[in-house]
């Protein structure tokens, strides 16, 4: 627990310490670096270390099928390149650790305070989803790029990314009307009969997964797991209400990034109902919109200083205080967090 803790402590304290825009981006780069290597070269650390090993092993290599015609080919194809080459499954992890960090850093390069959302995307999108669902996490990181791309207006690269997200994780596929909205304004009423209409799509297409999740966590007696679930969602949906709260001044500051901000705040809500519905469903959704919480979050003490008379140094600690108390509540009551995260053992050192 004290690698992860001593991690997260060190990118809060590089993004309160590093302001200048020039050294924010050469820290990140070095951070992204070092958190790929962190990730990437991990061994028997993460809860689907050991499955994703069986599948690796007792891999068919059939060539006859079109990979098209295969579930999930974009993680086949990844896997069937290393394979072939004759590497172990341990580079499947490298490789995926490089595309999903290069893809992140692309997408938090762009935030004016990216050194604080990088730290804020640690807890979550990397400890539990990088760490552990592989599949999930490269198709989570594919959706960045398409998220970039939806605010340059670039419509037929909004579709080829959550094409290949969907490759790795077919529930990345409920965000392809994305790229119907690329460059239009729509009504916040339409944005939530969008959503209303698709949260059964999103259903139909993790249904098979959510089987597989529940006898997973659910029926093997984490209570942690089902139950902590409300508390990543509590994250998720207080970040959406102050994005609301804020809203014409994150208007005013990210012009290009706020229609697609305020469809992710709207979608945060939706998370309520599909935790009622199903508690891994909702779960499994909140990864895809930890990007944008974390975006809106970082921006905030530079937005909401001012206002008020509030300082922008509390809102700081207030914001990475709440992710500090989120992990040791996480590592300290979760039988899944010890059993399979501690310790942390990497290939270099083994």
């Amino acid at each position: 627990m004290i690698v992860y803790l001593g991690i997260y402590l060190a990118l809060v304290f590089l993004a309160g310490a590093v302001t200048s825009a020039r050294g924010q981006q050469w820290v990140l780069a070095l951070c992204v670096i070092g958190l790929a290597v962190f990730v990437g070269t991990r061994f028997d650390t993460g809860c689907d270390f050991d499955g994703y090993l069986y599948r690796f092993r007792y891999m068919f290599l059939d060539t006859s099928q079109s990979l098209l015609d295969r579930p999930e080919p974009g993680y086949y194809l990844l896997t069937w390149l290393i394979k072939v080459a004759g590497l172990s499954y341990l580079w499947v992890n490298v490789a995926a650790a490089a595309v999903f960090f290069g893809l992140l850093w692309h997408f938090v390069r762009r935030h004016p305070n990216a050194l604080l959302m990088l730290a804020l995307m640690f807890p979550v999108l990397v400890i539990q989803l990088a760490m552990s669902g592989v599949r999930q996490a490269v198709a989570v990181a594919f959706l960045t790029a398409a998220l970039t791309a939806f605010t340059r207006n670039q419509r037929s690269v909004v579709v080829l990314c959550i094409l290949a997200a969907g490759s790795f994780h077919s529930s990345a596929l409920v965000f392809l009307p994305l790229a119907l909205m690329v460059g239009r304004d729509y009504s916040t009423g339409r944005v939530l009969g969008a959503l209303l209409l698709l949260t059964p799509v999103a259903y139909v297409l993790m249904q098979e997964r959510l089987q597989i999740y529940h006898q997973r966590y659910i029926m093997a007696g984490d209570d942690m797991y089902s139950s902590g679930a409300i508390y990543r969602v509590a994250l998720i949906v207080g970040s959406a209400a102050v994005f609301e709260l804020y809203r014409r001044r994150f208007a005013q500051a990210f012009p290009a990034q706020f229609t697609l901000l305020h469809v992710f705040s709207l979608a945060s809500f939706f998370l309520v109902p599909a935790y009622l519905v199903n508690t891994v469903m909702a779960h499994r959704l909140a990864y895809y919109l930890i990007p944008a919480q974390a975006f809106v979050l970082a921006a905030l003490p530079g937005l909401a200083g001012p206002l008020n008379g509030r300082d922008s140094r509390l809102l700081f600690f207030a914001i990475t205080g709440v992710y500090l108390a989120y992990m040791l509540v996480w590592f300290g009551f979760s039988r899944h967090a010890q059993s399979c995260y501690v310790p942390y053992q990497s290939f270099l050192f083994h």
